[in-house]
């Protein structure tokens, strides 16, 4: 309909008003979506949604609008009825652009004109309006902008649901002008434009399970166990390398989306538990999955009232496993919570890890993440994350995740197959200049048996810090340390959640994308199969997809998961890349779900 709309995320509203005769576009064929809109356009506008709207008053007479002027019919009826007034000087400022807060309080005015209100008592009236200004300071982190005449009109919008945004801190830029297509999706919420108008379908969602995974399949041609198309796929090659550093800072306020934005509601959704608390899972929730999948776990976040709570789905989510690597950045963790619990105000990205009593050493942040990596610049992965695990007894460090996990019959006494990097290593604060941390000096040998359910909980933990109750997070962890193990995360060479992005087709779309991981692969002689583990958490906002919101510009997604793949031939090079394909296809698939509300 219009040339430049096409990659717009309110493409589908302005065409559904297009077709309403409510909005139109240029000569050239454009609609210029970005474009902000006058007070003169504004009040054009109103005059179509309101029509029937009667005369409230006699119309103003504003000296900068003459009668020749091409909207003086419009600004009139819209003074009529008193959608809008003057400034103080009495002229309407047809020119101006109009701001967010105005275009909501002439709205709301609208709305109010058009339907009959019932009287209400005095005190029913004044604590109804105390419970709109709460409601408004709540919502909105920038509410002290809100001018004091607007704070009626936007709680009534909230409580009308025509204004969303993304979860805490939300932000309503009060006095930003509006583009043309904010306006569209909004006015497409006044008019409760039906949801199937309005929906943006991806063309990937439609690939069935089977033709995924025949395609992701296909590509592991040529390759064999030691080196796979997707296990091994590395950050190097990851479209989203260079959104490692913003990890953080997005993980606590999710940046570059519009107003009209939202997270979609996750059915069943309940706080999130306290630590050494179990939450209720879904044991059927995975059930669509591949059976090769012997085990799953997924937790999908929402926020409600400021508040973050979450739904957990699973597979046999408490049975204990070996899931080999995927466990390697549990004892990362628990260091960070030890030498916290310390020295709250100790930064990790500031310690060096050496050996007892000896002087240099080697930054926190290149060994952990040479874990995820396996670039083996300073020492295996093995050797490193058994190193790690020698800051703690082996007792020590179980009952740690026994408690911060509630699963009282993990273990986590094993190693990972090679000698320590460092027998004895000992963690130095290079600020203070004091060791935080030294080896207990006991050696590790007994079993890493752990759950997907537990893998979930802890990298949920670390990626939602911030947000979640006090009763929650990691006991003495601080957010600035915790910085230092998403990064490392992010490098993970497993790409799988890349993967499912771009067979999805969202590759273009996806705005301020986190993802970090990490793996876990090898084959078991004792069960005579391959085993593959993938454990991450994704973050990132779409244009809407589905009919959870359609008028939303964006929706946002963060959830957690972990699977664990197995497949047995016996040969060894046939069965990885089975479960490599497979873990992808599962991956896409949950993804998928997630972002069509079908989770």
């Amino acid at each position: 309909m219009f040339s430049d709309i096409a990659q717009h995320w309110a493409s589908q509203c302005i065409v559904a008003l297009a077709k309403r005769e409510i909005i139109r576009g240029y000569p050239n064929g454009t609609f210029r979506p970005k474009a902000v809109v006058s007070r003169a356009e504004f009040a054009t506008l109103m005059q179509q949604v309101f029509p029937q709207i009667p005369v409230k008053r006699a119309p103003l007479t504003f000296p900068d609008v003459l009668p020749e002027y091409w909207a003086s019919a419009a600004i009139r009826w819209a003074s009529e009825r008193g959608l809008f007034s003057g400034d103080e000087s009495g002229r309407f400022l047809p020119k101006q652009t109009i701001s967010r807060v105005q275009t909501i309080v002439v709205l709301m005015a609208g709305i109010s004109a058009e339907q009959a209100s019932e009287a209400v008592s005095e005190p029913e009236a004044i604590q109804a309006q105390q419970s709109l200004t709460q409601t408004v300071e709540q919502t909105f982190s920038d509410s002290k902008d809100i001018p004091s005449y607007a704070w009626e009109a936007i709680g009534g919008a909230l409580s009308a649901a025509l204004l969303e945004s993304l979860p805490e801190p939300r932000v309503l830029a009060p006095n930003q002008s509006m583009t043309r297509g904010e306006v569209a999706a909004l006015l497409s919420r006044v008019l409760a434009i039906p949801a199937a108008e309005l929906v943006r379908n991806f063309a990937g969602l439609s690939k069935t399970r089977q033709a995924l995974f025949q395609g992701l399949f296909d590509q592991e041609s040529g390759f064999d166990a030691a080196k796979l198309a997707f296990l091994d796929l590395t950050i190097q090659r990851s479209p989203y390398r260079k959104d490692i550093k913003q990890a953080a800072l997005r993980l606590q306020i999710p940046e570059g989306i519009p107003l009209l934005s939202t997270a979609p509601a996750v059915q069943g959704a309940a706080p999130y538990p306290a630590r050494g608390k179990r939450p209720s899972i879904d044991a059927g929730g995975l059930d669509f999955l591949s059976p090769n999948i012997l085990s799953g776990c997924v937790c999908l976040s929402t926020v409600e009232n400021g508040a973050l709570k979450a739904r957990w789905l699973g597979r046999d989510a408490f049975i204990n496993r070996q899931m080999w690597s995927s466990t390697k950045f549990i004892p990362l963790l628990n260091l960070i919570d030890r030498a916290n619990g310390q020295s709250p105000q100790t930064d990790i990205d500031q310690c060096l890890v050496r050996r007892a009593g000896g002087q240099g050493g080697f930054p926190f942040n290149s060994l952990a993440s040479g874990i995820m990596s396996y670039d083996n610049r300073i020492a295996t992965s093995n050797s490193l994350a058994a190193m790690f695990k020698h800051f703690n007894t082996p007792s020590g460090l179980e009952k740690w995740v026994r408690e911060i996990t509630g699963n009282r019959q993990l273990s986590f006494q094993g190693r990972y197959g090679e000698v320590p990097f460092i027998q004895h290593p000992e963690l130095w604060d290079s600020k203070s200049r004091r060791v935080l941390i030294k080896s207990p000096r006991q050696d590790h040998r007994g079993q890493n048996l752990v759950s997907t359910y537990d893998l979930t909980r802890l990298i949920t933990m670390a990626a939602w810090h911030w947000r979640l109750p006090r009763n929650a997070i990691f006991s003495n962890v601080q957010t600035h340390s915790l910085e230092s193990v998403r990064r490392a995360m992010g490098v993970d060479t497993a790409r799988y959640v890349d993967v499912a992005i771009d067979r999805l087709g969202l590759a273009g779309e996806v705005k301020a994308p986190v993802i970090i991981s990490k793996s876990g692969f090898g084959r078991s002689d004792q069960r005579d199969r391959t085993e593959l583990t993938y454990c991450a958490i994704a973050q990132f906002s779409l244009p809407r997809v589905g009919a959870t919101d359609p008028t939303a510009s964006h929706h946002h997604y963060s959830f957690g998961l972990t699977l664990i793949a197995a497949e047995r031939t016996g040969d060894g090079n046939q069965e990885a890349r089975y479960v490599d394909a497979l873990m992808a296809t599962e991956v896409t698939e949950i993804v998928k779900r997630i972002i069509t509300g079908q989770l």
